[in-house]
């Protein structure tokens, strides 16, 4: 089977260079069998799984393979509008009808309820559907069908729109924005792919007669292009049976003729897109060699198969060069990605991207160039290409074990990407055994060939969007042809073939032993403490087969810094040490000593704590131990690794000082500690005074005494396993520790009291007022309260949502965050953040705390409220099975003293209209608020 299967693939792989549409005999892939597919007499196509993770809950989706490529010049941008109106009334579900209908149910707009548009594609979804009930299952399926077709599209729900989109234009048309539609046009000549954006034209927007929306939805939201997608925990047979009766009766658009495929039209010589802005951040240089799409019967056969395989391993090995190259202080670039994929929906592309350094532009575009050229001539060593092929065979496995697990939203996606970009959708199981059949034969000569076709001296397109300053110095487009042929012309050296096959820890240290044993039957959690005094908290789970989660935790954190100049050091010190790789070994060295692990640990220190994330698969959970080993005992001085992690720093804070977001951030993050000189502001002053040193000497002052930190690891993990146990005992119990254990230090750092705000202006582009306005006050932390704030900030959301967004059509939405932090004291805080015209700024804001003080006054809607609670109650039943919210909620009851397990459903079942009126009352009543509004400058 294996030697079969690899001859049909390597003469797949070779084939590829010379496909041609209907030139050689293709095999088909196999549809996954757990997929129900079919297509109606109409034209639409469904897909139906029965899935079981989440347990009662399922994804609805309906795929439109159409977006704003397809409007005229008289509809620009109104493709992404109809996608609003879907919101604002149906057939069946007039007005608000559909959000309120699911949002009884627990079905959060925004967050389960939710549409994009993009160019070519338009997708909505609605998300972690409970299907308990028939009748909800019943209604998400007609609220499919009424997207579909029956959108009412009323006169005045348009025009109550018109404001939520200008806002939204008004949020998202930033510098990367204006900056991608001016390169379109350069780089699309005589194509719609230069003319469109998505977003539009806002003289369209505010203006366009009611009817010239109503044409574009009975032009092409139409069933021959859509496709309903079902998965979750549903009875399949059930589910097809009701989209035949239900979608069926929806009539074929007869003389619809063909989608419009629209093309990019090929280059002979380098298009260059040289493109500015003074609100940009950093420079970015992009090179694209455009290829031709395979045709759909080439992408969905086993040929198309092996070329993607093919294409993963090449962006792998790229990336690992470019890990290598942005790790050394003289690095042209300090970011850079590269890989194969659709470039518009009529080509293909690869692409390598770089961000240089700012004042090395040229050397940046040079450097780029240069690897490219590299891939061109030489292509890779066996040693990339079977490091990638054995983190990819790796990936795979993982993929294979918990191929019983996969999320709902993860298949529903990969459905979705089946039917409007022709992504093959076998199955795991297929996947995994066709991978084994392939990666240990696949040879360097195949993938070479591969990667030397996708560099090209035609259909190439360069493009550089860069701040507008002075200091930048983009090469002008004679100046970018003529790298482009030096590049072609340069004495370059192949890369010399290395290995590296060392053993991770050089010496084991005397293990420990575990002196104390426990169980808690609440949360089903097993406590050891160790000889040296570490303590560990298992949890163990079904939920992933190949999954252990890890947290670790001590108080102190930035706290313990005395001297407030170390701060910018201590600040970064986590960040630095993950940088400089770990022992003898750099970063880059590390990666390849970990091929093939599914593995990694963080170092983390915060405010008040220090600690570590991590994750591993099961058999690599020694090597996880060993990391956190490595962490205590062997933080790395590199001075090279330091020195291009400052760079990177640099380049991406160079031009923040006119980017108007930081601005308003940063003003936040000073006046919400009452300008507090231990606040550290993240800027290019701030980088001048990190020491690598000083963050070194800070970290293992942190991380000197284990005893002091308690480990929890959730997931598959059997604290009975021989080798767990010897992991555990070895490299957390053999570490040295002391007696002295330490609490963090109340630095007296706290929210400002009063009434407190700040107005400032900033030149901007995009004319729009950001504003902020944060409640702040003495509360318990425990569970009742938690909850409760945590309600309160969700039933403002639905508040604005309805006041602010929609009947006042002024912002794209309000963000509200709710919560209560206990470190350095008990403090609840109620923050509402939201861009709009400064021309209704003031009235919106009056808005904000109308709506609190209306709470305070009369209470909440009980409809608010029950949609909330139920809600909550949903994502906890959801969460009651997921590694994630285990860890932290151990963490929450050892570290916290509160009990979710036990308590969260009885305080969410305990809210009522009176205990959030009541709540809030007692966090306003403090009188603590804090506005900052930032305006364009006059």
């Amino acid at each position: 089977m294996k030697k079969n299967l690899f001859r049909l693939f390597s003469v797949s792989l070779m084939l590829m260079l010379a496909l041609q549409a209907g030139a050689q005999q293709v095999q088909p892939i196999p549809l996954d069998p757990k997929i129900r597919y079919g297509k109606l007499d109409n034209g639409l196509t469904y897909y139906i799984r029965a899935n079981a993770e989440p347990k009662q809950r399922a994804e609805f989706f309906i795929a439109q393979n159409v977006g704003s490529i397809l409007e005229n010049d008289n509809q620009n941008g109104l493709a992404h509008f109809l996608e609003h109106m879907a919101f604002n009334g149906t057939k069946n579900f007039p007005g608000k009808g559909v959000i309120s209908f699911l949002e009884k149910h627990g079905v959060k707009f925004g967050e389960n309820i939710n549409a994009y548009t993009a160019l070519d594609e338009t997708v909505y979804n609605l998300s972690d559907v409970p299907t308990i009930q028939e009748g909800v299952v019943d209604s998400a399926l007609l609220v499919l069908h009424d997207w579909s077709s029956y959108i009412t599209l009323d006169d005045k729900e348009i025009d109550s729109e018109r404001g939520v989109i200008m806002e939204e234009w008004r949020t998202r048309f930033g510098a990367d924005r204006r900056m991608w539609k001016e390169s379109n046009k350069i780089k699309y000549p005589g194509s719609q792919y230069g003319i469109r954006d998505g977003i539009g034209d806002t003289a369209v927007i505010k203006h366009f007669k009611y009817d010239v929306i109503r044409d574009y939805y009975k032009k092409w939201y139409r069933p021959d292009l859509q496709a309903i997608l079902v998965v979750g925990d549903i009875d399949v047979d059930k589910i097809e049976a009701k989209i035949k009766t239900l979608f069926s009766s929806i009539p074929k658009k007869e003389n619809a003729g063909e989608r419009p495929i629209y093309t990019v039209a090929d280059n002979d010589k380098p298009i260059v897109a040289l493109v500015s802005d003074k609100e940009a951040n950093v420079t970015r240089i992009t090179l694209e060699y455009k290829h031709e799409k395979l045709p759909a019967e080439i992408q969905l056969s086993v040929q198309g198969y092996a070329k993607g395989i093919a294409d993963n391993l090449i962006s792998t090995i790229i990336g690992e060069r470019f890990n290598e190259i942005t790790q050394q202080a003289n690095a042209p670039f300090v970011g850079a990605m590269a890989g194969y994929g659709e470039l518009v929906k009529s080509k293909d592309a690869f692409t390598m991207l770089a961000v240089p350094r700012e004042g090395k532009e040229a050397e940046g575009l040079n450097a780029l160039l240069l690897e490219a050229e590299k891939i061109k001539r030489f292509g890779f060593t066996n040693a990339e290409l079977e490091r990638a092929k054995t983190n990819m065979l790796k990936q795979f496995e993982t993929s294979y074990k918990d191929r019983d697990h996969r999320k709902n939203n993860s298949l529903v996606t990969e459905y979705v990407r089946n039917f409007l970009h022709n992504e093959p959708v076998p199955g795991i199981e297929w996947e995994y055994q066709t991978i084994q059949a392939i990666l240990p034969n696949l040879t360097v000569n195949v993938i070479n060939q591969v990667a030397k076709s996708y560099i090209t001296e035609k259909n190439l397109l360069v493009t550089i969007t860069s701040p507008e300053k002075p200091t930048v110095k983009v090469p002008n487009n004679d100046q970018v042809l003529a790298a482009i042929t030096e590049a072609g012309k340069a004495q370059l050296t192949a890369k010399a073939e290395e290995t590296l096959n060392k053993p991770l820890v050089e010496k084991a240290p005397v293990a420990g032993k575990v002196i104390k044993k426990g169980q808690n039957p609440k949360l089903g959690t097993t406590e050891w403490t160790l000889s040296n005094g570490v303590r560990v908290i298992f949890k163990p789970t079904t939920f992933k087969q190949d999954e252990i989660l890890l947290s670790a935790y001590s108080e102190g954190g930035l706290s313990k810094v005395k001297d407030i100049s170390l701060l910018p050091s201590a600040t970064l010190a986590s960040t630095i040490v993950g940088n400089n790789g770990l022992g003898s070994y750099s970063q880059v060295d590390l990666n390849k000593i970990l091929t093939g692990k599914v593995v990694s640990v963080q170092p983390q220190i915060t405010n008040y704590e220090e600690g570590f994330g991590g994750k591993s698969s099961v058999n690599d959970f020694e090597t996880m131990m060993q990391l956190v080993y490595l962490y205590y005992t062997a933080p790395r001085k590199d001075d090279n690794a330091f020195s291009a992690l400052i760079n990177m720093y640099r380049t991406s804070l160079a031009n923040s000082a006119t980017d108007p977001r930081k601005a308003f951030s940063d003003t936040i993050n000073t006046l919400v500690t009452n300008r507090n000189p231990r606040t550290v502001i993240m800027n290019l002053n701030t980088i001048t005074k990190v020491d690598q040193d000083k963050a070194l000497a800070f970290f293992k002052e942190r991380f000197a005494n284990p005893a002091d930190f308690t480990f929890i690891l959730a997931g598959n993990v059997d604290p009975n396993n021989v080798k767990v146990s010897n992991a555990i005992c070895t490299y957390l119990g053999g570490l040295k520790t002391t007696k002295v254990l330490e609490k963090f230090t109340d630095n007296n750092i706290r929210k400002p009291q009063g009434k407190v705000s700040n107005t400032f202006e900033k030149d901007m582009k995009t004319a729009k007022a950001s504003n902020l306005v944060l409640y702040n006050g003495a509360m318990p932390y425990n569970i009742v309260n938690n909850t409760l704030v945590g309600a309160i900030g969700d039933i403002l959301d639905i508040r604005y949502t309805e006041s602010i967004r929609e009947k006042e059509g002024g912002t794209y939405g309000v963000g509200v965050r709710a919560g209560i932090s206990h470190q350095p004291i008990d403090n609840a805080t109620l923050l509402m953040q939201f861009d709009t015209d400064p021309a209704k700024q003031a009235k919106l804001i009056g808005m904000i705390y109308d709506e609190v003080n209306e709470i305070v006054k009369n209470g909440p809607k009980t409809e608010d409220v029950q949609k909330v609670k139920q809600n909550l109650l949903k994502t906890y039943n959801e969460n009651l099975r997921e590694n994630g919210w285990w860890l932290n909620t151990v963490e929450s009851y050892y570290h916290n003293q509160i009990n979710y397990v036990d308590n969260y459903k009885n305080a969410v079942e305990a809210i009522t209209p009176q205990s959030i009126q009541s709540t809030l009352a007692k966090l306003v009543s403090q009188g603590n608020v804090m506005e900052v509004v930032m305006k364009p400058t006059k």
